[in-house]
């Protein structure tokens, strides 16, 4: 039991705490539908009349690496990657959250060891192991990508290169890649460790990119701001702000 003074101070204390808790649960649940940082983009707010910079652009808004290699010479990469090596469960967020990705082993259906470091997805598997790429659209808008794998393009079994493809991924939808054109997707011997330092749109083998840009026939949009709710009270970090790599 507590009075005077005392029993005001734990009172004081108490509406303090509550208040300081449903600031934060409202700052969470706002952040919730917060768009990638990529979406603000000015050029996109033109009142229903296409966005042409970034719906027709030529340089993709990113490149998502992989890089994939036998399980103990994946062990050696990453160590020379020299970086926090972050093990994934299933689908990696990759760029700044435009995109989940994962590897499925066809054969079984399981989801391939990886690990996230560097802003590369690190993935095992053994050489002739037939393999699919499933990807995940986390924005409201669709995308279109274009896919090199081991230096090859998946659509038309030419040079790889960062181009805009057929390929398209609805807004919050899926697409699974386990065919290109040269056959199904199978993992190589991977030699050396000059896969981590190719930064070519053509690659090599054991680098698979995925070039990612807005879709010509996206909607046209106002360019997102914070509201009030997405602030963060007393100075403190949000919580669920989009994802950002170096």
């Amino acid at each position: 039991m507590t009075s005077g003074n005392d029993g005001k101070i734990i009172t004081g204390i108490q509406i303090t705490v509550m208040a300081v808790t449903c600031l934060l649960t409202s700052c969470a649940g706002g952040l919730g539908g917060f768009n990638p940082a990529w979406q603000q983009d000015p050029n996109l707010y033109h009142q229903g009349v296409p966005a042409r910079p970034s719906q027709s652009a030529t340089t993709p808004h990113g490149v998502l690496r992989v890089v994939y290699a036998a399980p103990d010479q994946l062990s050696r990469l990453m160590e020379r990657q020299d970086d926090v090596v972050d093990t994934q469960r299933g689908f990696a967020r990759m760029g700044d959250g435009t995109l989940d990705l994962a590897a499925q082993d066809v054969a079984t259906g399981q989801w391939l060891e990886s690990h996230l470091c560097g802003g590369v997805l690190f993935i095992a598997g053994l050489p002739n192991q037939s393999y699919r790429l499933v990807l995940k659209n986390r924005t409201p808008m669709p995308l279109e990508i274009g896919v090199g794998v081991d230096g090859k393009d998946v659509e038309t079994g030419k040079n790889a290169s960062w181009r805009r493809g057929s390929l398209r991924i609805e807004p919050r939808g899926m697409l699974t890649l386990e065919k290109s054109a040269q056959g199904a997707l199978l993992f190589k011997a991977v030699s050396g460790e000059g896969v981590l330092f190719d930064t070519s749109p053509q690659g090599r083998v054991g680098l698979i990119q995925i070039a990612v840009y807005l879709a010509a026939d996206a909607p046209s949009v106002g360019p997102e701001k914070l509201r009030a709710s997405q602030i963060a009270p007393l100075g403190l970090l949000p919580v669920g702000a989009p994802e950002q790599y170096r």
